[in-house]
C-alpha cells in the first residue's frame, strides 16, 4: 500500500505511548459498547490542505500526488489520535464542546506515525517516492499544531452495514483510560454499560476547568 503499513503488537512498554481520541457522548458509548473506534476515509477529512503541504503550482506533480493519494484511499483509511487529553480547544472542536469524551489507548510507537507542522509550503526536489509520499500524509500547516496529532494509517477491510470501517480494540489499539468531558451529562449506569467487562486497568474519570491556568485538569470529587 504504497508504504501504508498495518498495526504491530508490542508488549514492551517503552516500545508504545498513550494517545488521545475525542468524541462526541453518542460515538463514545457506541465505540465502548461495540470495542471499536472508526476509521476515516483519507479523501473525507477537514483539511482542504491535506496531504497538499509541498507546492502544487506544477500541474503535473499535483496530478501525480492526487493519483497517489487516491489510490492510497482506495486501501487504507486513519484515525487521528492527540498526546494530550487535556486542551480545551481539542474539548471544544472534538469533543463536542466539553459535552464528549476522551478515550485513552496504548499505541505502538512504530505504528503511530507524529503529524509534523510546517509554515511554509515546500519544494520537492526529486521524485515522489513512498517516503516522500508518507511524508505529505504526516504533514499539516503550523496552525494545526495545538492538536499534536498523531496518526494511525490501517488498511480497509470490511465495510460494516452502515458504509463505514472500523478496527477492534485489542492488543493493538489496547484501550486504557475513559475521560468524560466537563459538560458530559453521561449517566455512571449508562456508561458501566457500554464498558461491559472491562478490564480493572481502564481507568475512567472527569475533568474541570483548571483554576490556574487555560488547560483542563482532573475532577477529584468526581467517582466513577
Amino acid at each position: 500500500m504504497l508504504g501504508i503499513t498495518c498495526m504491530e503488537v508490542s508488549k514492551n512498554s517503552n516500545d508504545r505511548i498513550r494517545l488521545y481520541h475525542f468524541l462526541s457522548k453518542k460515538w463514545a458509548l457506541s465505540d465502548l459498547q461495540h470495542r471499536r473506534l472508526k476509521i476515516s476515509r483519507l479523501l473525507d477529512l477537514n483539511d482542504p490542505f491535506e496531504f497538499f503541504s509541498l507546492n502544487m503550482a506544477d500541474p503535473d506533480f499535483r496530478k501525480s500526488v492526487r493519483d497517489s493519494i487516491r489510490d492510497i484511499a482506495n486501501e487504507a483509511g486513519m484515525i487521528c489520535f492527540s498526546e494530550n487529553w487535556n486542551s480545551p480547544v481539542q474539548w471544544a472542536h472534538y469533543g463536542d464542546r466539553h459535552r464528549g469524551l476522551c478515550l485513552g489507548f496504548s499505541i505502538s510507537r512504530d505504528s503511530a506515525k507524529k503529524v509534523n507542522y510546517v509554515k511554509e509550503r515546500g519544494i520537492l526536489f526529486g521524485s515522489l517516492t513512498q517516503p516522500m509520499i508518507m511524508k505529505l500524509m504526516t504533514t499539516k500547516y503550523i496552525e494545526w499544531a495545538y492538536e499534536k496529532e498523531y496518526r494511525l494509517f490501517l488498511e480497509l477491510k470490511e465495510r460494516e452495514g452502515d458504509g463505514n470501517y472500523y478496527v477492534d480494540f485489542g492488543p493493538d489499539l489496547q484501550l486504557e483510560e475513559v475521560i468524560v468531558g466537563a459538560n458530559c451529562d453521561v449517566d455512571r449506569e449508562e456508561l458501566r454499560m457500554s464498558l461491559g467487562e472491562r478490564d480493572d486497568s481502564v481507568r475512567v474519570w472527569k475533568v474541570r476547568p483548571a483554576f490556574k491556568s487555560f488547560n483542563m485538569t482532573r475532577k477529584l470529587d468526581w467517582a466513577f
